[in-house]
């Protein structure tokens, strides 16, 4: 269990950071490789699971198959910074495909390859497809939601909350949605994204808030239930990041930073109401992205 914690009144933090792997994702990588063995999809010691990602659900997926002792491929794009894969590699990853990635291949078209050859290569692989598989949601619905809905009990009396969030897949903002709605809390969301991106619209352009507004439409999110919208500059991330730091003394990531802008000035407008957000990872993977204004 990660702390809730409430850093200033009505501003209550999910600080994820202090999972295992340091992230969010290691929830839905639980979720996946433990249903994956419970149906028989997984063979401890025998399969090996693989996937394309060099994001924070590569390393949720270094902790969970170390856990239940199950090998691990991952598909790393050149686009993710070099320390990011040296660390993926020595905490315990094979990344594979590095020459073909080289040569101009997609890491999807590098998983593709084994998954469609295993046979002849005499490996079992399990392919986690976490913008498609359920249980990514169900990480969040079955411990991150229920978390936070025992937590904001000692916290306050309150049933409504602002939920502040960003979307990769959105597994974790319509997760805990879902586990708030039925603990009886009215949950009004508002999705954070980088200027110039639209996912609701599959309007995507490059950005650094690594995790939200990744190129495709998150496959889990129910649009109703987003009431607010909001984009957010590189800028105004950054001053939130370092103002978080200076104030609470933890380094947020990008997209946490984001949130925290947005939820800064929701409590401006409305300081009486409880507003969450969720810390998803610390800024040490992105030390040039400290402002020096």
């Amino acid at each position: 269990m990660t702390p809730l914690i409430e850093y200033s009144n009505n501003l209550l933090v999910k600080m994820e950071i202090f999972n295992a792997s340091g992230n969010h994702k290691v929830r839905a990588a639980r979720q996946i490789i433990s249903s994956g063995i419970e149906r028989g999809e997984i063979v401890p010691n025998e399969t090996t699971v693989i996937e394309k990602t060099g994001g924070n659900f590569g390393f949720g997926l270094i902790s969970a198959c170390q856990e239940f002792n199950v090998d691990l491929h991952l598909a790393v794009s050149l686009g993710f910074s070099k320390i990011k894969r040296q660390c993926l590699e020595n905490l315990g990853a094979t990344l594979i495909g590095k020459d073909l990635l080289a040569g101009g291949k997609t890491p999807k078209e590098v998983v593709e390859y084994p998954i469609e050859n295993q046979e002849s290569m005499e490996r079992k692989y399990f392919f986690t497809d976490q913008f498609n598989n359920i249980d990514s949601l169900n990480g969040h619905i079955n411990t991150t939601g229920p978390e936070i809905a025992n937590q904001l009990k000692k916290i306050t009396d309150r049933k409504d909350i602002y939920f502040v969030s960003c979307a990769g897949t959105g597994a974790s903002l319509m997760g805990i949605n879902e586990a708030l709605s039925r603990e009886g809390y009215s949950v009004e969301v508002c999705l954070v994204e980088p200027d110039g991106c639209n996912s609701k619209d599959n309007t995507f352009t490059d950005h650094r808030f690594e995790g939200m507004s990744v190129g495709v439409v998150p496959p889990f999110i129910k649009w109703e239930v987003i009431k607010d919208h909001t984009f957010v500059n590189q800028q105004r991330m950054l001053d939130a990041k370092k103002k978080f730091f200076l104030e609470y003394g933890q380094f947020l990531g990008n997209t946490s930073s984001a949130c925290f802008h947005v939820a800064s000035e929701a409590l401006k407008r409305e300081p009486d109401r409880p507003t969450l957000m969720i810390a998803y990872d610390h800024g040490l993977w992105y030390p040039e992205m400290v402002s020096k204004n």
